[in-house]
C-alpha cells in the first residue's frame, strides 16, 4: 500500500498563506496614494542621516524604494513556486512579471494619484523571480534528499530479504 499523499495540507497552507499575503499586497498596491505618503519628510531625513553617517550617496529614496519593491515579491515567487507543479517551471518565472504588470496597469489607469513606473515593473519582476528560483532550488534538494532515502530504503530492504531468503 502507497504511503499517503502529504500534498493536500500542504497546497491548503500554501494557499492559505497566498491569500493572506496577496490581500497585504492589495492593500499596499491599491492604496488610493503612495502608500509612503504620510511620512515622505521623515524618511527624506533618514536618507540624510544615513548620508551624515557614511552610508553612499547612492542609497536614496530611489533606490530604497526600488529594494523594497524587490522584497515586496519575494513572497509572491515564493508562493508560487510552492503553489505550482515542478511541471510549470516556466509559468512559475512569467507570473510575477504579468503580476506587476497587471498592478502597474491598474495604478495608471484607476488610480490617478499612483504612479506607474517600469522601475516598479523591473524591481518587482526581479522579487517574484529571486522567490522561485529559491523555491526551485529547495524543491531541488528536498527531491535529492528523497531520492537518497528512497535507495537507502530500498537497499535495506533488500538486505532483508536476502537475509531471510
Amino acid at each position: 500500500m502507497p504511503a499517503p499523499s502529504t500534498s493536500g495540507p500542504r497546497h491548503a497552507l500554501v494557499w492559505m498563506l497566498a491569500l493572506g499575503y496577496g490581500g497585504f499586497l492589495a492593500f499596499v498596491v491599491f492604496w488610493p496614494s503612495p502608500i509612503d505618503q504620510p511620512v515622505a519628510g521623515l524618511i527624506d531625513r533618514v536618507i540624510a542621516e544615513l548620508h551624515e553617517r557614511g552610508v553612499p550617496g547612492f542609497v536614496d529614496y530611489a533606490f530604497i524604494e526600488f529594494t523594497a519593491n524587490i522584497a515586496l515579491f519575494i513572497p509572491v515567487g515564493l508562493l508560487f513556486g510552492l503553489a505550482l507543479p515542478m511541471t510549470w517551471w516556466a509559468a512559475m518565472f512569467l507570473l510575477g512579471p504579468v503580476l506587476s504588470g497587471m498592478i502597474e496597469l491598474i495604478q495608471m489607469t484607476v488610480l490617478s494619484a499612483r504612479y506607474a513606473t517600469v522601475s516598479d515593473l523591473i524591481a518587482n519582476s526581479v522579487g517574484a523571480t529571486i522567490g522561485v528560483l529559491l523555491v526551485l532550488i529547495l524543491r531541488a534538494v528536498v527531491a535529492q534528499r528523497d531520492d537518497r532515502v528512497i535507495e537507502r530504503y530500498e537497499f535495506e530492504r533488500g538486505a532483508d530479504a536476502r537475509v531471510s531468503a
